[in-house]
């Protein structure tokens, strides 16, 4: 191994809990140096310098004058990232695309804001991780542990937002490498379990939402995610009942928690939604069964209760469809 490697020159802070190494079939990773606690920040960083336009509009020649922009010791840490392990980029915007990150807009009328981040850039991916940037405040990410991370291990971030309702084929053809994550592995019982958790979670999502992934806001008419016809128009047309939608709800919490990606922060977006559902029905019983649910101590103990309100219909119904097709 090269003592002299490009990415040794990165500037890692002293404090941060991890170190950059080579990392087997991966080029280069990020591996933590300690323990680090499940909801721990590991690294805060602003970006190196930040491009405002849709990521496919954007042109070596607008990487080439923000970087033309930058500080001499700027402009060495953006070039140490033309070696990207295994090869070297070809062009300034190939580097620029594969080491920035999208931040979010506070304000919609802006364009898309892609920043890059030499640091975040190293860590690598897994359709498991064991790390996330939950959001983004203003310029600078952020990532936390999801998970309790030992010393040696290494750090992963899952690269796509939908993994969650992708199979391994699906997410191998638009990573355009072979992830060897638990869930990737092939002939294991994991992943066979896994690509049926994914897909029951899409289907889900479909339910809920009446379109599928891939389909932006069109009704999908080859190769449904949804086989059964009469089930699939409730979902186009927001007919299922608050009852379902509540029980599908809790049955995706359940898998996401199952596959290993149900993390705290993830947690505390969905768990409030769950709670606040009672107070949408109208009929006591049904309020009875979701607050017993709401009380049980596991996921799994909160959907065997839930399941007491499959078939059973509520005053609401009908208000709800019309709401949600207003909402369209």
């Amino acid at each position: 191994m090269s003592t002299g490697h490009p990415y040794r020159s990165l500037r890692v802070p002293d404090k941060v809990p991890f170190e950059l190494r080579p990392s087997p079939g991966k080029g280069w990773g990020a591996f933590a140096t300690r323990r680090i606690a499940r909801g721990s920040r590991i690294l805060s960083e602003k970006p190196i310098f930040i491009i405002r336009r849709p990521h496919t509009e954007i042109t070596d020649d607008h990487v080439t004058i923000a970087f033309k922009k930058l500080l001499p010791k700027q402009k060495a840490q953006f070039l140490l990232l033309h070696d990207n392990g295994a090869k070297r980029f070809t062009s300034m915007n190939e580097a620029f695309a594969e080491n920035s990150f999208n931040i979010a807009n506070s304000d919609r009328n802006e364009p898309e804001a892609h920043g890059l981040f030499p640091l975040h850039s190293r860590f690598n991916h897994s359709c498991i991780p064991n790390a996330k940037i939950p959001n983004v405040t203003g310029e600078v990410i952020s990532s936390f542990a999801t998970k309790d991370i030992h010393a040696g291990e290494e750090i992963n971030f899952c690269y796509n937002t939908d993994f969650e309702c992708r199979t391994r084929y699906e997410r191998h053809q638009a990573l355009r490498f072979t992830c060897q994550c638990m869930a990737c592995l092939p002939g294991t019982s994991f992943r066979r379990l896994s690509d049926i958790r994914r897909r029951l979670i899409r289907g889900l999502q479909y339910l809920t939402r009446g379109v599928d992934l891939d389909r932006n806001g069109q009704k999908q008419t080859s190769h449904p995610i949804i086989v059964d016809s009469k089930l699939r128009m409730m979902a186009e047309t927001f007919s299922i009942p608050l009852s379902s939608r509540w029980i599908y709800a809790l049955l995706t919490i359940f898998f996401l928690e199952e596959e290993g990606l149900l993390d705290d922060f993830m947690e505390a977006r969905l768990r409030p939604s769950l709670t606040k559902t009672v107070q949408f029905f109208k009929s006591e019983s049904n309020q009875s069964i979701v607050r017993k649910a709401m009380q049980q101590n596991t996921w799994l103990k909160k959907l065997q209760v839930g399941f007491k309100l499959y078939g059973r219909e509520d005053a609401v119904d009908y208000e709800l469809t019309l709401a949600l097709r207003r909402l369209r």
